[in-house]
């Protein structure tokens, strides 16, 4: 059993085996304090590039779906988490006709039973299909007209140059008398949408009982929380600004991540599963998408970088004496191994760690995990089982931005917010899922801690010796063709 052991993981003790000889060599020549610091600021970065290379792994490893807004997502997780922790006011101000808008899309199954037995010959089925979403789209465009959506925006910007008193910073939200009328257009929006989308007299779609059941289920938890959201819009940002800050992060890190996964879900459904065989396509369509989120995010916010603050349990004044230390005080720094470091930078390789043991639970020990793996492998079998293969899809691509969103609000307080703040990961990502093998999320997160280390150690060497600093970022890539000369199918990968 113990030969087993050794084969079965022969490359991940070879790797980590190899990670410590490095490691031994580099504290006899570096010293203490320089090898200590350094090997703290690779695992910080190898963690950010997990954040983002985790969702990739599953959305380009498992479903072959190149998403180059992959790191966009990152961003956006960015700017919605900081927009919460600052002041709140922009999303529960958009909160009401999201809900509302979700509220009618979800009905798409049961309309599309309803639909299924009209007779309408399949030019008129293309030709309503048309009408039908073009409809829906102006009621959208009505349900915003007028909504001041920038001035919502800005309240974060002003609060953020006077945190002193970011209450008295708010704009107002448009009186309930006047707000009303837009949830509710946005609610028949969505209810045209899914008519179009379930296409009126195609007998060829399959309606799952499970769907119909969850839809009307969905669909009224939505209409409720619609309810709420609009009679809450005013005084619910004032609420959340009088919690904890603490407590008010970690509610960030949630925001975020359900705004990405969101998001996600409704670009999975509306514009990658019909290209699902068009893999050209995905590039051209996810390259698109990236630029216009982009776009939108500097019209919001401008295209200046802001610096999210940290929670008051990572910024007390002092230095800790050790970890144990820093949960009594709370401080700026800890003391690890004679080195004072950040202590803001200990919880992202601790949010890593717990992203790499969530994600190995829930693809291992997990029934929706066996799922996904086994749709991965057999879609028709899975099917034929009765389980819907695209809902599962949809759930994969939610979950892969939803971790990058989570990534991104959590490195928010250590890097500037900007709008290209997802390109650098992006491409690090991409090499991190093509070093680890292709839907190995074992493998992303060995290949994160290579790149992390890399990229710190090369800086560590350029700054030392006086060299370029585009040495260290090309040790990235110099690591990615060494990994492909020896094992073309990355450290974790399978031989097609």
């Amino acid at each position: 059993m113990r030969q087993g052991f050794f084969r079965r993981n022969a490359t991940m003790l070879v790797v980590l085996g190899l990670i410590a000889v490095l490691g031994v060599i580099g504290w006899t020549t570096m010293g203490q304090q320089p090898f200590v610091r350094t090997t703290l600021s690779g695992l910080t970065i190898g963690a950010l590039y997990f954040m983002v290379a985790s969702g990739l792994t599953l959305i380009f490893g498992l479903m072959d779906v190149l998403n180059f807004a992959h790191g966009t997502m990152f961003m956006l997780g960015a700017y919605l988490g900081w927009q919460f922790y600052t002041n709140p006011t922009f999303l529960f101000g958009l909160f009401p006709l999201i809900f509302a808008l979700l509220a009618g899309l979800v009905t798409s199954p049961i309309l599309r039973s309803t639909f299924m037995s009209l007779k309408v010959s399949e030019k008129s089925q293309k030709s309503i299909q048309t009408v039908v979403a073009l409809a829906g789209i102006a009621l959208i465009v009505l349900a915003v007209r007028g909504l001041d959506i920038l001035g919502l925006a800005k309240t974060a910007m002003v609060a953020t140059m006077n945190m002193g008193n970011p209450l008295a910073e708010a704009s107002a939200q448009e009186p309930l008398a006047i707000f009303w009328f837009r949830p509710v257009l946005m609610f028949i929006a969505g209810l045209l949408l899914a008519t179009a989308s379930a296409r009126p007299g195609d007998r060829t779609q399959v309606v799952y009982a499970s769907d119909k059941r969850q839809a009307w289920i969905i669909s009224s938890s939505l209409l409720v929380l619609t309810v709420i959201a609009t009679l809450l819009r005013e005084s619910a940002p004032n609420a959340v600004l009088m919690w904890n800050g603490n407590l008010r992060f970690f509610a960030a890190l949630a925001v975020g991540a359900l705004c990405g996964a969101g998001l996600s879900a409704a670009v999975e459904v509306s514009l990658i599963r019909p290209l699902y065989v068009r893999p050209l396509y995905q590039v051209i369509v996810t390259l698109g998408l990236a630029y216009v989120l982009r776009e939108i995010i500097q019209v919001l916010w401008d295209p200046l970088a802001y610096q999210m603050t940290r929670p008051p349990m990572f910024s007390q004044p002092g230095k800790a004496e050790n970890i144990l230390a820093w949960f009594s005080g709370q401080n700026l720094t800890v003391d690890v191994l004679g080195v004072t470091f950040p202590s803001y930078r200990l919880f992202i390789i601790v949010l890593g760690i717990l992203m790499v043991i969530g994600l190995g639970v829930l693809m291992n020990y997990t029934r929706l995990g066996m799922i996904i793996r086994a749709g991965v492998q057999d879609r028709t079998m899975v099917e034929a089982l009765g389980i819907n293969v695209r809902k599962v899809f949809t759930i994969v691509f939610m979950l892969g931005a939803g971790l990058a969103a989570l990534g991104g609000i959590g490195a928010a307080p250590f890097i500037p917010v900007q709008p290209n703040m997802g390109d650098a990961f992006q491409l690090q990502a991409f090499i991190v899922v093509v070093i680890g093998g292709m839907g190995s999320y074992s493998g992303a997160a060995i290949g994160a801690l290579l790149l992390g280390l890399a990229r710190a150690f090369g800086d560590y060497l350029a700054l030392k010796f006086s060299l370029s600093p585009a040495i260290a970022e090309a040790s990235t890539v110099i690591i990615m063709a060494i990994v492909l000369l020896v094992r073309p199918a990355g450290l974790f990968g399978k031989k097609e």
